[in-house]
This record gives C-alpha cells, sequence and structure tokens, in this order.
C-alpha cells in the first residue's frame, strides 16, 4: 500500500464531519515513501480515529482548529504517520494510559478506540505512541514497516 493514498482516501470519506467541526486540514506528505503491507481497511480505521479524536480535542478551540497530517519515511525506513491538533493536549499522567482499553480523556468516550488503534497497529508490526506538542495540542503517531522487512519493531 501507499500510505499516502489511504490518508487521503480517509480525508475523502470524513471530508464533511471536519467541514462541519470548522477543522482545516493541512497535509505534509512526503513523497516517494517505500510502500508498506497491510489491510488498507484497518489502517484506514486507524487513521480516521486519529483524526476524529484530534478534532475532538479542539472542540474548544474558538478558532485556528487545525490537524496536521504527516507521512515520512524515518532513519530505520519504516513508514511514519503523524496526525497533529491545536488542542488541549493530554495531561501527562495519561500519555501512556490512553493507549490502554477503557481509558478516555473524552465525556462521552468509552475508551476502546485508541485500544483498537494499539490492536492494528501491533498486528502490522508496527509502534502507535503520543508527545504533547511545545505550544498546544497532541500528535499520535505511529510507524509501520516498509513493505518486505520481515523484522519485528520493539514497542516504545
Amino acid at each position: 500500500l501507499d500510505m499516502n493514498d489511504v490518508v487521503l482516501d480517509v480525508l475523502r470519506i470524513i471530508r464533511s464531519d471536519l467541514l462541519n467541526r470548522n477543522v482545516d486540514v493541512v497535509l505534509d506528505l512526503s513523497p516517494n515513501l517505500p510502500p508498506i503491507e497491510g489491510d488498507r481497511v484497518q489502517l484506514q480505521q486507524v487513521l480516521l480515529n486519529l483524526i476524529m479524536n484530534g478534532a475532538d480535542a479542539m472542540a474548544e478551540v474558538s478558532a485556528g482548529r487545525e490537524i496536521t497530517l504527516h507521512t515520512r519515511a524515518d532513519d530505520a525506513g519504516d513508514v511514519q504517520v503523524s496526525v497533529t491538533d491545536v488542542g488541549r493536549g493530554i495531561p501527562e499522567e495519561d500519555i501512556e494510559r490512553i493507549f490502554s482499553p477503557f481509558v478516555t480523556t473524552k465525556a462521552s468516550g468509552i475508551g476502546l478506540g485508541l485500544a483498537v488503534c494499539v490492536s492494528i497497529i501491533h498486528t502490522h508490526r508496527g509502534e502507535i505512541w503520543a508527545t504533547n506538542n511545545d505550544a498546544r495540542g497532541a500528535t499520535l503517531h505511529f510507524s509501520l514497516p516498509a513493505w518486505g522487512d520481515t523484522s519485528h519493531r520493539p514497542s516504545r
């Protein structure tokens, strides 16, 4: 799969929802990424969840709601995807816990979305993690091995 194509597929699916939420999307997609091996629908589900979580995190931001989607090949040759929002960020005590089942920072969340993302990314021999941005907001990242790479990456 071409990860940039997967990103663009998801944006086509949720374009209307993002417009209704007044969320702008900035694309920073690296050209010539190595292909990855994976299930397109499952990876779309991961991206959909990360983007919608970012949009939810910006619900209280009055102006400048923006999600940036980055793709790049990292130094190990893996394909890395990052979803950056300008919302409230993640409390430091929750930065690792948010990936556990039934842990949520949303008033109406059930805490399964990121746990499902972890399962999908691990099934694809990848890693997923979160960081808070310097200014405001958070970035959720995942990396997947390039097609043909049979090694298993350790978790962060």
